[in-house]
């Protein structure tokens, strides 16, 4: 009889019979009774040394990605993984939505795999206000600030939303764009859009100029998906929009293509920024203006904190990355 066995009987999945038996509180005592009549039946005894022995010689690194389809934070990932292939950890990958409590899972997977640490690639730090409290091992976001969660544990390396955005609302001012429209994420659930769009809203506040949030900000997924979809509600909804100001290179892609298929050109009838600098940025047409996140070194600070952390015990830091506007070519000067 092994904990598999009595996860079957009792109908419940391997991690719920696992918290009972260790007496975890998140366990409603209705399920704990299930499980325990089915461990009392058979006179089922955890093997306490044998997972003692289990944990010590795991070594393992979860990286959580918050979304499944991002070209970004795959790329990150890849650079990732060469980190840790080097080193004396494993890895363990976890993908969740875009819209998904990255956090919460985290939990889940603190209390049932007991990893050593924990990676999250993108991410919404609000969800770690409620969730992250009881993770008690070393951890890092990459791409997002968490420089509001009080912890010991969290330590994140990213860019400053705030300001690159700032600087690509600039860039598209002074090329005459009066009427911008704005393609981002939730500002409900995301705290990066929610910077990205701040950074915007200072640079138009400080030109003297009008934003309509009601109709000028679409939100849409981080994909090209998304921002094929919300390209042409910004030309419906605002007339006489001359620019797109995108939160992604993606979206600013997806945005695009929609455009060609209005009959539109870039950036002869409208311009378009990105945010990202991805690869694929350099070889669209036209090349992207976007803002260029430095992802090599996002990762090597990123995994150099986290590592000094587990082995010397620091304590998180919260670490800024500086970037560069790429001009590129889908910017109009009026």
């Amino acid at each position: 009889m092994t904990i598999k066995d009595i996860a079957k009987e009792s109908g419940f999945a391997v991690g719920t019979v696992s918290r009972v038996m260790n007496n975890h509180p998140d366990v409603s005592e209705q399920t704990r009774e299930k499980v325990m009549k089915v461990v009392n039946k058979y006179g089922f005894v955890l093997n306490v040394n044998a997972k003692r022995l289990k944990m010590q010689e795991r070594k393992t690194i979860v990286i959580i990605v918050k979304g499944t389809s991002s070209i970004l934070l795959n790329s990150l990932l890849e650079r990732v993984l060469n980190k840790i292939g080097s080193s004396p950890y494993n890895a363990s990958v976890i993908f969740v939505d875009e819209y998904d409590n990255e956090a919460a899972k985290a939990k889940t997977i603190y209390y049932e795999e007991k990893p050593i640490a924990f990676i999250f690639l993108g991410g919404s730090p609000d969800w770690y206000k409620d969730d992250f409290g009881v993770i008690a091992v070393p951890s890092v976001i990459i791409s997002s600030q968490a420089d509001n969660i009080e912890s010991e544990n969290l330590s994140s390396v990213s860019t400053d939303d705030v300001a690159s955005s700032k600087a690509m609302a600039e860039l598209l001012i002074k090329s005459g764009h009066t009427k911008i429209g704005v393609i981002g994420g939730d500002l409900k659930t995301s705290e990066m859009t929610r910077k990205r769009y701040k950074g915007f809203l200072q640079a138009i506040e400080e030109a003297g100029l009008d934003f309509d949030e009601g109709r000028g900000y679409i939100t849409a997924k981080y994909s090209m998906e998304g921002g094929f979809n919300a390209a042409e509600k910004i030309l419906r909804y605002n007339e006489g929009v001359t620019a797109i100001f995108t939160m992604a290179d993606v979206v600013a892609m997806g945005a695009i293509r929609k455009l060609a298929d209005m009959g539109l050109s870039v950036p002869r009838d409208i311009s378009v920024t990105g945010y990202d600098g991805l690869i694929t940025s350099e070889y669209s047409c036209p090349r992207l203006a976007t803002v260029q996140q430095p992802l090599d070194d996002l990762v090597e600070k990123g995994f150099a904190l986290l590592t000094s952390c587990i082995e010397k015990k620091g304590r998180a830091e919260h670490i800024l990355v500086p970037c560069n506007i790429t001009k590129g070519e889908s910017i109009k000067t009026i």
